[in-house]
C-alpha cells in the first residue's frame, strides 16, 4: 500500500486527505495561481514554475532530477516537493502525522 499524504494551508488547516505525492505535489506547486513543468533540460529533468496571474516567464527551480525517464523523475521531483517547506506555501504531511497532530489538539 503506498503512503498518502493530507496538505494543509498556512494555518495548518486540511486543504485535502489521502492523495497520493504527486497528487499533493500538485496542490502546492499550483497554489495561488502558480503553474508547472517538468521539462529536460541540459539532459537532466528539471522543475519550472512561473506565476500565472502575473505573466510572468517560467523560471527554473532548484530541484531536479538525473532520472532515466520522466515518470522516474516526477516521482523524485514530487518527493521533493511535498518534502520542503516553503514560506506561504501549503504543506503536506502524511496522512498518519496529520492524524497524530489531529489527535494531540
Amino acid at each position: 500500500m503506498s503512503q498518502k499524504f493530507t496538505v494543509v494551508d498556512i494555518d495548518g488547516e486540511p486543504i485535502a486527505r489521502h492523495l497520493t505525492a504527486a497528487e499533493a505535489a500538485h496542490i502546492i506547486l499550483t497554489d495561488d495561481g502558480r503553474e508547472y513543468q517538468i521539462r529536460l533540460i541540459d539532459g537532466d529533468f528539471a522543475l519550472l514554475t512561473r506565476h500565472q496571474v502575473a505573466n510572468l516567464p517560467w523560471g527554473k527551480t532548484v530541484l531536479f532530477s538525473i532520472a532515466m525517464t520522466l515518470a522516474e523523475a516526477e516521482a523524485e521531483i514530487f518527493a521533493a516537493v511535498i518534502n520542503a517547506h516553503w514560506p506561504r506555501h501549503p504543506e503536506a504531511m502524511t496522512d498518519l502525522q496529520f492524524d497524530a497532530i489531529a489527535a494531540e489538539a
